[in-house]
């Protein structure tokens, strides 16, 4: 008799090319490996932030909304015409991870792979964004988002709404 085949992981990721589709928004979390809360550092959350502003700068990333909670991140993002979504959260997570070693953190700060869900015809970006920024408040850190130091848009002006 045969041995039996080893079960097929489950795909995790979309085909390749999704994360690159022109006009494509998706929602990702990126959770910090054991649920380590290294966001709750002030300085380490700062560093953050500014990583992912250079890089989305750098590479044409819209970046329509982010928050950095103390053990996660959520983002919305649509791939530039250089970097797809796989692409730019993969480095961002390295870019960070320097910049907190950097700060004295030891260890590794990601868990591996990230969550995704691309927005539908009938899903408002609008609404998504203020989903992401309202989680600080929903998690009970801030009274109301806008005392929020490490949430934003890279693209909407956040004054008179997204």
């Amino acid at each position: 008799m045969a041995p039996a085949a080893a079960p097929r992981r489950k795909r995790t990721r979309l085909p390749p090319d999704t994360y690159a589709q022109a006009g494509a928004v998706c929602s990702v979390t990126i959770g910090l490996r054991d649920r380590r809360r290294a966001f709750a550092a002030v300085r380490i959350a700062a560093a953050a932030v500014e990583v992912l502003r250079r890089h989305a700068a750098r590479t044409g990333v819209p970046v329509y909304a982010y928050c950095l909670m103390p053990d996660h991140v959520h983002l919305v993002l649509g791939p530039s015409k250089d970097c797809d979504i796989v692409e730019f959260v993969g480095q961002l997570k390295n870019l960070v991870q320097r910049a907190a070693w950097k700060l004295g953190m030891e260890g590794k700060l990601w868990h591996s792979g990230f969550y995704d869900h691309f927005l539908r015809a009938e899903e408002r970006i609008e609404r998504v964004v203020e989903y992401v920024l309202d989680n600080p408040v929903r998690a009970g850190i801030v009274e109301a988002r806008r005392h929020y130091p490490f949430s934003g848009s890279l693209v909407f002006d956040l004054r008179d709404g997204p």
